[in-house]
């Protein structure tokens, strides 16, 4: 029995070979299904008074609609990725779109509060799959030099979307019932189910060679991979770097909390705006378009400033080296030290300027750097986790993004309490302060990142290329999979 090559995809099953109309309508769909997705995940902010008001709950249970969204997306982003190497890429998008159309029905109708809230946790849980594997989609379709516009795209939905959640439903909650707004979510969700199920075809390069060997009855010398190990190794890998990697512990930390400030801000924004300025909370969760407008912002000066400038000086060593020498981690450092700063000086800003005395517009502009922090600290400390561990890159990012997701399902309930016992000044002072230990710990790293790296067990070490291959990872986007090292076409690839 003749064997078919793993080293090779005939032209018309490789996804990087398709033509580039069909390559962008497959990318657009899996974007357009991430939006809803994202949006879905503050959307609820924006109605949750009215949800209030039908059930009679207080704010913190109802707060909760954000939370559970939030926890079931930890435990969904783990588990993405070993369905996907099971499985495949397809099945993964069909039947996540499918549940989260489902869910996102289920909370539309539900009778009581805790129907609501358990819909909500299986939107979370079911829908957020889709985040751990689009970034090996995109790898699948285009090549490294294809990739920059399409990545600065999903990266802008992915930071956009949960930011600008609450705006259209609080525009359009004086006009719409909440489940109304909650069905247009779920049309969305279905529309695109159906789309991903009619256009979106396999990309992962194994199950396609897979596919065409069983089509033409022929052997395929691909090694089976035991499920026990790939979910053993999506599941403690993480934990691992975690308890072992104290890069990884501090940068995370602080990762989580500036990330975890944009769930917080959802309840301190209407009870700043309101005591303030007397805004209906609707009115207050339109405040969001300044952050959103900083994460737009964010994405064009990483794209536009730093990631050129890392390529252009990537260039420069690779030249003066003859190519035996290769940049640093640390490089990508910049964009987190810039981040540091910003956020802190939002928090400021909106301390010392939301007074009655002082017009709206001033505290409301505060959210601008918040967002640009928000965006540039993600996507240059997600760089710098591939360059720093490139072979646990799929591992430190699940790490960075489950304690993200427990931190956002904690602090929506814990943001009113903590304005109300120590005020909104005080609050907010607190919330600034703890902002600024990013600088010093992105000084640190930036200066003594050698020495570090020296005493871990997985950075990488050396910067001869003979030493320790270079692996060109676009991964500029959050939520990364992890990276493809397979063959496109006869010409390897291990982006």
């Amino acid at each position: 029995m003749s064997s078919l090559l793993s080293c090779a995809l005939p032209s018309e099953h490789d996804p990087r070979q398709w033509s580039r109309r069909k390559r962008w309508m497959i990318a657009l769909i899996i974007w357009n299904l991430i939006a809803p997705i994202d949006l879905a995940m503050t959307f609820y902010s924006g109605v949750q008074g009215q949800i209030q008001d039908e059930f009679g709950i207080p704010n913190t249970l109802a707060t909760l609609g954000v939370g559970l969204y939030n926890l079931g997306g930890v435990f969904g982003v783990l588990i993405g990725g070993p369905l996907s190497e099971l499985y495949g890429r397809r099945p993964v998008y069909v039947v996540c779109s499918i549940c989260f159309a489902i869910f996102s029905l289920g909370s539309t109708l539900a009778p009581n509060v805790s129907t609501l809230l358990i819909c909500r946790g299986l939107m979370g849980l079911l829908g957020s799959p889709i985040f751990a594997i689009y970034g090996g989609s995109v790898a699948d379709l285009f090549t490294p030099e294809e990739r920059g516009p399409v990545v600065a795209l999903f990266t802008l939905v992915l930071q956009g979307a949960p930011t600008i959640g609450p705006v259209p439903s609080s525009f359009l909650g004086p006009i719409f019932p909440w489940r109304s707004l909650f069905g247009f979510v779920t049309i969305w969700g279905g529309v695109l189910a159906a789309a991903t199920m009619l256009f979106v075809p396999e990309t992962e390069p194994k199950k396609i060679r897979r596919k065409i060997a069983e089509s033409e009855g022929i052997a395929v010398d691909i090694k089976e991979v035991k499920s026990s190990k790939v979910w053993s190794r999506a599941l403690l890998a993480p934990i691992t770097m975690l308890r072992y990697e104290p890069i990884m512990i501090w940068t995370t930390l602080y990762h989580s909390f500036v990330f975890g400030l944009l769930f917080l801000l959802l309840e301190a924004y209407p009870l700043i705006y309101h005591t303030y300025y007397s805004m209906s909370r609707e009115q207050a969760d339109l405040v969001f378009i300044a952050p959103f407008i900083g994460n737009v912002l964010g994405v064009l000066i990483y794209f536009g400033y730093y990631k050129p400038q890392y390529e252009a000086r990537q260039r420069i060593i690779q030249m003066e080296s003859a190519g035996k020498s290769e940049i640093e981690p640390e490089a990508r450092l910049p964009g987190v030290l810039l981040s540091s700063l910003l956020v802190p000086i939002g928090l400021f800003w909106l301390t010392f300027s939301a007074r009655p005395d002082v017009h709206c517009i001033f505290p409301i502009v505060s959210g601008v750097p918040i967002g640009m922090g928000m965006t540039l600290l993600q996507l240059s400390l997600f760089n710098y986790y591939i360059d720093l561990y490139p072979s646990m890159s799929a591992s430190t990012i699940s790490a960075n993004s489950a304690v993200r997701g427990v931190v956002a399902t904690v602090l929506p309930s814990v943001g009113l309490p903590l304005y109300t016992s120590l005020g909104i000044r005080n609050a907010n002072v607190l919330l600034a302060c703890i902002s600024c230990i990013g600088f010093p710990t992105g000084v640190i790293l930036y200066v003594f990142g050698r020495r570090l790296r020296a005493a871990s067990r997985w950075a990488k070490q050396a910067t001869d290329a003979d030493a320790l291959p270079h692996r060109n990872i676009e991964a500029a986007a959050p939520l990364l999979a992890r990276s493809p090292q397979t063959h496109y076409g006869g010409t390897s690839s291990s982006e």
